[in-house]
C-alpha cells in the first residue's frame, strides 16, 4: 500500500487530535461520501460538566462535519489534475456551508461556524459546525411507533418542503433526502445531513443512497438533470410514502436496490401507493413522476400541502386559518369535556379552571404523534385552555411551546 495523500493524512491527524477550531470532537456520528460527522463540545471556555452544573450554565454542543477527501484512485480524474480538483471541492464545501449559514429556516439546522483546520500533513481540512438536533429520526419513529396518520404526514411534508424550498431558492440541492436524514422534534421535522449538498446542476458530484435515487440518476449518464431540485422532490416523495407505512420494496413492486434498468422500468410504470389515503397519495404520486419536469417544485407542493392541512393548524394556508377563526368555537360544555379528559382520573371539576401548575413535570404529545417530556412554565394567555411547556433538550435551549390540555398525557398541568 502506497503512502497516503496529504489530504487523507490531514484528516487522520484531525481525528486523532479530536479538535477543530475551538471545538472538541467527542463522538463520531456517521460517515458519508463527502463528509464525516462528529458530536462536538466547545472547549474555548471551561465547558466541563462540573462547571456547567455548578454555574448553572449551558453546555455548548454542535455537530461538526469534516470534509472527507477521496483517494486519487477513487475518482475518475487524471492523477496530474487530482490536487486541482480537490482544491475546488474544498472551496465548494465551504461555499455551500457559507450559503447554508445565511439561511434562517426553522426546518434546517443552523450553520454556526465554518473554516479550515490547518495540519502538519500539509492540507487544510474544511469543516463546519451545525446546531445539534435533539429528537429521533423519522426512520427510528416509523420502525418503533409505526406509520404516521394522514395529518401527521401532511405536517411532515410541510416542514420538509419548507426546508427544500429554502435551499433550492439559494441554488442548492440536498441530494440525500431519506428517513434517516429527517429528525423529529417537538412540533416540527428538520432536514439534516447536508454532506451531499451541491450547487444545482453541478455535474460530477453524484451521490446519495441506493433505493432513493430518482429515475434520471439511474441511467448511465451523469448530467445536469441528475442534480436538479426535482431529484430532491422525488426523494421526498419516497420518504413520505415510507412515513405513511409503505415499505420501500413495495413502492415499485421490485427490489429498489436491484439492477438499475429494472428499477427504472418499474418507476416508469408508476408507484404502488394504494395503502395511502387519497390526499397524501395524490401528493406523493406527483412527486414520484418519472419525468422530473412533471414533478411540482418544492414551493408549489408546499402551497398545496398548506391547503390540505387541517384549518386549525398554524401551518395551514392563511385562507384556511381565517376560515377557522370566523367559525364559532365549540359550546362550553363540549370544551369542558375535552379539558377534563386530559386531567388525572378523579380530578374535581373545580380544578379544571385552575392556574398552571408551574414546575410540574409533564409528558405531551405533539402534532407528529411524538411524546416529549417537559416542565410547565405557565398558562398561554393567547390560547385559553393551553399551557406553556419547556421541553427537556440536550441542546440546553429554552424551547417553550403551547399545548392544549388534551395533549398532556402524563403529569398535572394545572392545579
Amino acid at each position: 500500500m502506497g503512502a497516503l495523500h496529504p489530504a487523507q493524512a490531514a484528516l487522520q491527524e484531525v481525528v486523532r487530535a479530536r479538535r477543530v477550531g475551538a471545538w472538541e470532537l467527542t463522538e463520531p456520528l456517521g460517515r458519508g461520501l463527502q463528509g464525516t460527522t462528529w458530536r462536538a463540545i466547545l472547549k474555548q471556555q471551561d465547558q466541563s460538566f462540573t462547571r456547567v452544573a455548578v454555574d448553572g450554565g449551558k453546555l455548548h454542543r454542535v455537530v461538526i462535519k469534516l470534509m472527507l477527501p477521496p483517494a486519487p484512485d477513487q475518482v475518475p480524474i487524471p492523477a496530474a489534475r487530482f490536487d486541482e480538483w480537490l482544491d475546488r471541492e474544498a472551496k465548494t464545501f465551504l461555499v455551500e456551508a457559507r450559503v447554508l449559514s445565511q439561511l434562517d429556516n426553522p426546518y434546517i439546522p443552523g450553520v454556526i461556524e465554518f473554516a479550515k483546520q490547518r495540519t502538519k500533513a500539509g492540507w487544510d481540512v474544511p469543516w463546519f459546525a451545525t446546531e445539534l438536533i435533539s429528537g429521533r429520526s423519522l426512520a427510528e419513529h416509523v420502525g418503533t411507533v409505526g406509520p404516521m396518520d394522514q395529518n401527521q404526514v401532511l405536517d411532515l411534508a410541510h416542514d420538509l418542503l419548507a426546508a427544500l424550498a429554502a435551499i433550492h431558492h439559494v441554488g442548492l440541492v440536498h441530494l440525500d433526502l431519506k428517513p434517516d436524514n429527517v429528525m423529529l422534534e417537538p412540533g416540527k421535522a428538520r432536514l439534516i445531513d447536508f454532506g451531499l449538498v451541491s450547487k444545482a446542476n453541478q455535474v460530477g458530484r453524484m451521490g446519495g443512497t441506493p433505493g432513493f435515487f430518482s429515475p434520471e440518476q439511474l441511467d448511465e449518464i451523469i448530467e445536469e438533470r441528475d442534480f436538479h431540485p426535482a431529484a430532491d422532490v422525488f426523494k421526498l416523495g419516497l420518504t413520505l410514502a415510507i412515513a405513511a407505512g409503505t415499505r420501500l420494496h413495495d413502492i415499485w413492486g421490485t427490489d429498489p436496490y436491484g439492477d438499475d434498468d429494472t428499477v427504472r422500468r418499474a418507476m416508469q410504470a408508476g408507484p404502488r401507493l394504494l395503502a395511502l389515503k387519497p390526499p397524501v397519495r395524490e401528493l406523493v404520486m406527483s412527486m414520484l413522476a418519472f419525468d422530473g419536469t412533471r414533478r411540482p417544485t418544492a414551493t408549489a407542493a408546499l402551497a398545496h400541502v398548506r391547503d390540505l392541512l387541517p384549518a386549525g393548524s398554524s401551518k395551514a394556508s392563511s385562507a384556511r386559518r381565517l376560515d377557522t377563526a370566523s367559525q364559532a368555537g365549540p359550546p362550553p360544555a363540549a370544551r369542558s369535556v375535552r379539558v377534563a379528559s386530559a386531567l388525572p382520573s378523579g380530578t374535581p371539576a373545580s380544578r379544571i379552571s385552575g392556574h398552571a401548575n408551574v414546575g410540574a413535570k409533564v409528558v405531551v404529545v405533539d402534532r407528529l404523534g411524538l411524546d416529549w417530556t417537559g416542565t410547565v412554565v405557565g398558562s398561554d394567555s393567547r390560547r385559553p385552555g393551553n399551557v406553556l411547556v419547556r421541553h427537556d433538550s440536550t441542546r440546553g435551549n429554552d424551547d417553550v411551546r403551547s399545548y392544549p390540555l388534551a395533549q398532556v398525557v402524563r403529569g398535572t398541568p394545572i392545579s
